[in-house]
């Protein structure tokens, strides 16, 4: 998890105004507020390290919350796919099923589909 847990615990917590939730996200939010009551066994919120720190001069103490950078991809992965479909291209749909695109092209007489899934 890349939030901080004050983040995190107000997530499940949050009323949607005037929309549904829809259906292909129910499981993720019926997770998040699982996890919320068995704090967070799955999802490691990132908790504030708290670090005192003295000044020499007035010795003033200061109280600062360090928290952890996020553990995120740099490359995200990509499937392989081919590259020369623009001459024999027909068309691209969206499905909002399997939440990827679908172009569709022709190579001679046979007409071809690469799926893209949405990576993010």
């Amino acid at each position: 998890m890349s939030m901080p847990w004050w983040d995190v615990e107000e997530f499940p917590k949050f009323r949607t105004l005037s929309y549904p939730v829809r259906e292909h996200d129910m499981p993720t939010w019926g997770l998040m507020k699982f996890e919320e009551f068995r704090d967070f066994k799955h999802w490691k919120p990132h908790y504030p390290k708290k670090v005192k720190r003295v000044d020499p001069v007035t010795s003033f103490v200061e109280t600062i919350l360090q928290i952890k950078k996020p553990r995120v991809l740099k490359n995200i992965p990509l499937p392989k796919m081919e590259q020369n479909f623009c001459e024999g291209f027909i068309c691209w749909v969206y499905s909002c099923i399997t939440t990827e695109a679908i172009i569709e092209y022709r190579v001679g007489n046979e007409i071809r589909n690469i799926h893209l899934c949405d990576p993010m």
